[in-house]
């Protein structure tokens, strides 16, 4: 079973296996050239899957090409993980050390690369190597952080975002006194809030930031489902990911509910996830550091965010903490 995303369709120049849409019917065949013509067709289809997904009859056959493709791909360690194949920049401020912000980047890069390549298995059992790296080793480097600039993963956005909403979300947790498989399934859900967005940004004609605002909302509704149907996780995980954009007040999507109607670990991930976008400077509101940032949760509040959330984060940190966000790479 595999899912075909046109970024993948774009590296041949021959297509090398059937495809096929939803309905099961098939688009090209193996062997077809696949013209800039033919390419610009495909992104019209909401999803794309190769013959093996379908065709029963040769199951041994293409399960087996499918999972030793799964297995090539998911041939990486942690421990292991050769740091100088990864180009990034690091956070000078950051209590993680050069070396670990790297690798840490690169393994969760790779473990998003089985994501998109529809090894959903694959990357779920990489996610929880990644969860215990944070719990074990992580959280004994910024147990003493008191500024939020030495806690932050800086770079590419994708990558970045989500392991800081981890990372924060995972504190939050910890100073809310959660137990470790409250804290573990926080951490998780973070790291999964916005895999909604990887669907849109393949499926799509143009990156997310140039999407319209509807269109990117779906990461909600996308994501519950996925981490429901494909990574098969607890519903209190799946319903983060859903409502992690519901505010205190109603205001929020996808449902407009509010208050206590919102799953906790969404109230949780509402607060991370809007910090970091402020920090990287995605949000209407411009802020150039951490005090600036808390200032702007704190104006926004308790209609914004679940008061105990809030203020549980902002006690964290040190409200004196003017590093400027731009200084901080190196």
């Amino acid at each position: 079973m595999r899912q075909v995303f046109t970024k993948e369709l774009s590296g041949y120049k021959i297509l090398p296996f059937d495809l096929y849409n939803e309905s099961n019917s098939k688009i090209l065949s193996a062997g077809e050239v696949l013209t800039p013509g033919k390419l610009i067709m495909l992104k019209n289809y909401p999803r794309l899957f190769t013959e093996e997904f379908y065709n029963e009859g040769n199951k041994n056959e293409k399960g087996g090409t499918a999972k030793n493709n799964a297995k090539k791909l998911a041939n990486f360690s942690y421990d292991s993980l050769d740091i100088s194949d990864f180009e990034t920049v690091v956070n000078r401020e950051s209590s993680i050390k050069p070396d670990n912000q790297i690798k840490i980047k690169y393994f969760y890069k790779k473990t998003l690369d089985l994501f998109l390549h529809g090894y959903y298995e694959e990357g779920l059992l990489k996610l929880n190597t990644l969860v215990n790296v944070l719990l074990s080793d992580l959280y004994k480097q910024l147990s003493k952080s008191k500024k939020g600039s030495e806690i932050r993963f800086l770079g590419e956005y994708e990558i970045c975002h989500p392991l800081n909403v981890a990372i924060v979300s995972g504190l939050i947790a910890k100073k809310l006194e959660l137990n470790n498989l409250a804290l573990e399934d926080v951490i998780l859900a973070a790291l999964l809030h916005d895999i909604g967005k990887l669907e849109i940004k393949l499926n799509g004609t143009s990156a997310l930031l140039t999407m319209q605002e509807d269109e990117v909302a779906k990461h909600t509704e996308i994501g519950y489902k996925i981490i429901k149907e494909k990574l098969q996780l607890s519903d209190n995980i799946a319903k983060a990911a859903l409502e992690h954009h519901e505010n205190n007040d109603g205001s929020g999507y996808p449902n407009g509910i509010s208050s206590d109607y919102i799953n906790v670990i969404a109230q949780i991930i509402n607060v991370a996830n809007y910090y970091d976008n402020l920090a990287c400077n995605r949000t209407p509101v411009h802020v150039s550091n951490n005090r600036e940032a808390l200032k702007a949760m704190l104006s926004l509040g308790s209609k914004r965010f679940s008061a105990k959330m809030l203020y549980t984060f902002i006690h964290m940190y040190n409200y004196d903490d003017h590093k400027d966000f731009n200084d901080m790479i190196i």
